[in-house]
């Protein structure tokens, strides 16, 4: 069989799902299921988005949320960007987060 001998699992629900939700979400919240996902043994999860808050107000808190959750040994922790700014925000937490860069094409 050409089966793979493992795969790897990687959470973007906190990322994906707290921006899109239409109302605030307190941070609280978003460190707390954050915390639990960690503690179901979970390796890698994206947990937040350095991006502009008048675009994308659920994530006007990503500091916040990055300061408050409680890392565990093992878990890989990112975020996303996709500008200088972001990243620069991002670099602020290299002790916490895995900083990986992604590079995304599309044609006009």
């Amino acid at each position: 069989m050409d089966l793979p001998k493992s795969v790897v699992i990687s959470e973007e629900g906190p990322r994906e799902g707290f921006q899109i939700e239409p109302g605030p979400i307190a941070t609280a919240d978003k460190v707390a299921l954050i915390d639990a996902l960690s503690a179901c043994g979970l390796r890698r999860i994206q947990i937040a988005s350095f991006v502009n808050s008048k675009h994308v107000p659920g994530w006007a808190d990503a500091e916040a949320v990055i300061e408050g959750f409680t890392a565990r040994e093992g878990v890989e922790y990112s975020a996303l960007w996709f500008n200088e700014s972001g990243m620069h925000r991002a670099l602020a937490f290299k002790g916490k987060l895995t900083l990986a860069g992604f590079i995304s094409l599309s044609a006009s």
